[in-house]
């Protein structure tokens, strides 16, 4: 029996244009009705999902950041992990140095270098190639929660906390040449939330141990949670759910550990998951897997 579903955001509920298809919020609405609570697991921001949820008048439980924060349905704070602060200027400002697009995740704004696109355009005419690596991070984000910085120094005289450092490029060896520096301490939970890009953590920050403590504090076995997702970040969510789900646009690699495959995000794959998992599956199709 599932009384929690949880589930990611971009790739899972969203669609590619970043919209909750009305299939999809149709089928959670019908999850409360029947007792179920809801919880949102992304790797964005706090304040981000919170802003999506109330667009479409839902409320639901918010993992943010990967599980960096934990807040319960009526916006009480379960628990938060930020960066040691002194580390997490070391690694923006060097990132900077060499150039690498990133995002710097603090309670209220998102800061990003003013250069950052120049940079990634570089990278792009040095390739020669073109792809959409850092749209699926500039897309999924308000604008207004952007903050453009020239000079990273200036956070040395502030008291802000970083949650996360997203970072992006092109260019895969340079990017496997930061995340292999900043793994090898283990002093951080790294994972990946999509293609060209990877994301720095506190230890012990990942969306499975956040589910788990949501979990426990609803009173909610682990044997009667669902989790429902699309990529790396969400394997921690697989580990500790009862039922896991991966979206059919997921890689094969994602596929082979969860207990069902569903459809994909642009064919409302949660809504499926949602009904199947409730027992309404003649509301939608069934699942493979």
């Amino acid at each position: 029996m599932v009384k929690l579903i949880a589930m990611d955001m971009d790739g899972t509920l969203l669609n590619r244009r970043r919209g909750i298809s009305w299939e999809n919020l149709k089928a959670l609405r019908y999850a409360c009705t029947k007792g179920v609570a809801l919880a949102i697991a992304s790797g964005r921001a706090f304040f981000d999902i919170e802003s999506k949820m109330k667009e479409v008048d839902l409320e639901t439980h918010l993992i943010g950041t990967n599980g960096g924060t934990i807040h319960t349905s009526d916006g009480k704070l379960l628990g938060a992990d930020f960066l040691n602060r002194d580390e997490a200027l070391q690694m923006i400002q060097a990132l900077a140095d060499r150039q690498y697009y990133l995002g710097a995740y603090s309670a209220h704004h998102i800061y990003v270098p003013a250069q950052g696109t120049d940079w990634l355009r570089e990278e792009l005419r040095q390739l020669k190639i073109h792809e959409d690596r850092s749209v699926g991070f500039q897309g999924a984000t308000r604008d207004t929660f952007y903050r453009f910085v020239d000079d990273w120094s200036i956070f040395k005289k502030r008291d802000t906390e970083f949650s996360k450092i997203i970072v992006f490029s092109y260019d895969d060896r340079k990017l496997k040449r930061a995340r292999t520096v900043y793994e090898a301490g283990h002093r951080y939970s790294i994972v990946s939330s999509g293609t060209g890009n990877f994301e720095i953590m506190p230890l012990n920050v990942s969306k499975g141990n956040a589910l788990d403590h949501l979990a426990h504090y609803l009173g909610i076995p682990m044997s009667e949670v669902m989790a429902i997702g699309d990529n790396y970040n969400d394997l921690s969510m697989f580990d500790v759910a009862g039922l896991s789900v991966a979206m059919g646009n997921a890689d094969d690699a994602i596929k082979a550990v969860c207990d069902r495959i569903t459809a994909n995000c642009e064919e409302d794959g949660v809504a499926q998951a949602i009904y199947e998992a409730l027992g309404a599956s003649d509301e939608a199709g069934s699942l493979d897997g």
